[in-house]
């Protein structure tokens, strides 16, 4: 279901610092750059999409 993996999104936390986008669930399983769930994956220069690329 798109809404609930929308709501279980943490981008927000990511980007306040609060976490590193692996400790989100989402992160690299459900939600990547072809799949993005949040506004972290879906720019390239998103937190998100950068650890994706050159963090994993």
């Amino acid at each position: 279901n798109k809404a609930a993996r929308w709501q279980s999104c943490r981008c927000g936390e990511v980007i306040l610092g609060l976490i590193i986008p692996p400790e989100c669930k989402l992160f690299s399983r459900v939600c990547t750059p072809e799949k993005p769930v949040g506004p972290c994956m879906v720019s390239s220069e998103g937190a998100c999409a950068a650890y994706y690329k050159y963090e994993r």
